[in-house]
């Protein structure tokens, strides 16, 4: 709450920091005519770690046709005078997503669209952090966006099976497992689920050895993997040292950079 207040204030100072710097040349009666129009910000949890997309379409009564849009690196939509983006909070040693609303008052003054643009273009998130921690907050925001949409398409497959799980009995190179490297992970696996499965940001295996194929590290005359399917980074074989999305044992997983 202390952050989201922080960041109201810091909102109403860059407005009215815009409004002197455009209106300054106006006389006081174009001054008046504007007065009315408002720009609000309002910050709204996310513990879902859903897309704006999909958080627009969970909370949003009277819907449009939203646009996506990135928001000082962010995932962002936008329908009409309202923008909705979803951004990362580092605070206390915990990470969060926040959806974070922008828009302006209904019949506003071309004026007051101008200043919307401006603030939209100088919109700036976890100035809090370096650089490097910055990024890693940007790409573990859409990995857990895309966790979020693997998991609903995941538990959709299972309401229409009576529980269970995509098998992958046969279509992949170990059974019952899928990475975002290998074929498998959209021929057949998002072809079981009925949609385009997401792939990491980054989308890379750590190195394997010359035996296996480079990028997907598999050892087509042995048959076997060089990674184990493990979450345990301590392990230098694990995949959970990797930046890809991975699915076994019916289960979705992904590789965070951010420790919370």
């Amino acid at each position: 709450m202390r952050t989201s207040k922080l960041f109201l204030i810091l909102a109403v100072l860059m407005i009215t920091s815009l409004s002197f710097w455009y209106f300054k040349d106006f006389s006081a009666t174009k001054a008046e005519e504007i007065s009315t129009d408002a720009i609000a910000i309002r910050v709204m949890p996310n513990s879902e770690h859903f897309s704006p997309l999909r958080w627009y379409r969970a909370n949003v009564k009277n819907q449009g046709t939203p646009q996506n849009l990135t928001v000082d690196g962010y995932e962002a939509v936008r329908d009409g005078r309202t923008v909705y983006v979803n951004a990362a909070n580092l605070a206390g040693g915990a990470f969060f997503t926040n959806i974070y609303l922008m828009s302006y008052s209904q019949e506003a003054q071309k004026a007051t669209e101008d200043i919307f643009g401006q603030l939209l273009d100088h919109w700036k998130f976890n100035i809090n952090l370096s650089r490097g921690d910055k990024t890693n907050a940007r790409i573990d925001t859409k990995r857990l966006a895309d966790l979020s949409e693997m998991n609903l398409a995941l538990t959709n497959y299972k309401n229409q099976h009576n529980g269970q799980v995509p098998a992958l009995e046969s279509g992949s190179y170990v059974a019952g497992k899928s990475i975002s490297k290998w074929p498998s992970w959209q021929a057949t696996l998002g072809a079981q689920l009925g949609i385009n499965l997401p792939f990491d940001p980054t989308n890379q295996l750590a190195d394997c050895p010359g035996y296996a194929d480079k990028a997907t590290c598999w050892d087509q005359n042995n048959k076997t993997f060089y990674f184990n399917f493990s979450d345990n980074k301590s392990d230098a074989k694990a995949i959970a040292n990797s930046a890809v999305y991975w699915y076994a044992d019916g289960a979705f997983h992904v590789n965070l950079k951010t420790d919370y």
